[in-house]
């Protein structure tokens, strides 16, 4: 299967903040957008989770990505509970993951993992994690990359099975591999910083505001979104 062949499923896991929503419509949108500028070929549906709305079939795409949500991994929301016992279902099927921050966190968390929230506190702004694997799909290959970051939960203890593919010093389990069919990054390739600022803006009074003026100044920053847009789809492509 090749990127041009892919249909790949955005479960969308959250909704943007009425304020957001005109010009940057949802975490479904902002994935289609990075991934057109890697593999324009590829087909997307997209699954608002958060709603209850999930494929007729798991076999309706060659695989799912899980976004980023303000929620967290271990909150007891109905819809949540939903989302853990598809992700278990699509496991035990070898279905294709890939999961976005709180995708990430809920994919451990789910498959015997522990996500809480972090000692360290907020990561925001652009954060940078060192390449400990390189797996067949990380082409190009990095030795380290930097993307925006925006979460106070973390990845604590990794399933038994998975492997750390890259670390950073705020964030120890910043990627993580299982098997050929389970991939996590904690952070946002999606995320455009307009986004990230306007929405570090809006946390003003629940982030220190030193952490804010510290993860704004990092917006400078050069990320390496779309190399890492590209390993998600060498990944899925992979066999």
């Amino acid at each position: 299967m090749t990127g041009q062949q892919l249909k790949l499923g955005i479960l969308d896991c959250d909704q943007l903040h009425e304020s957001l929503r005109a010009q940057y419509a949802s975490y479904g949108h902002m994935m289609q957008t990075l991934f057109m500028q890697v593999a324009p070929s590829i087909n997307f549906a997209v699954y608002k989770v958060i709603e209850g709305v999930y494929p007729e079939d798991i076999d309706e795409c060659d695989g799912y990505i899980i976004t980023g949500s303000k929620s967290s991994a271990y909150d007891n929301d109905e819809w949540i509970g939903e989302l853990r016992n598809y992700i278990r279902t699509l496991s035990s099927q070898h279905k294709k993951m890939v999961g976005i921050c709180f995708g990430h966190q809920l994919l451990a968390h789910v498959l015997g993992g522990i996500t809480q929230k972090s000692d360290v506190g907020w990561g925001v702004g652009v954060k940078s994690s060192d390449v400990l694997a390189t797996p067949v799909w990380m082409q190009p290959p990095l030795t380290s990359f930097s993307l925006l970051v925006s979460h106070q939960d973390q990845v604590v203890q990794l399933p038994s099975t998975a492997t750390v593919i890259a670390r950073g010093d705020y964030c120890p389990n910043a990627a993580f591999q299982m098997g050929d069919n389970i991939l996590g990054f904690q952070g946002h390739p999606e995320f455009i910083r307009g986004y990230s600022r306007q929405l570090m803006e809006m946390r003003r009074g629940i982030i220190p505001d030193a952490v804010i003026e510290k993860a704004l100044a990092s917006l400078l920053d050069e990320t390496d979104h779309l190399v890492i847009a590209q390993w998600i789809v060498n990944f899925f492509s992979s066999p």
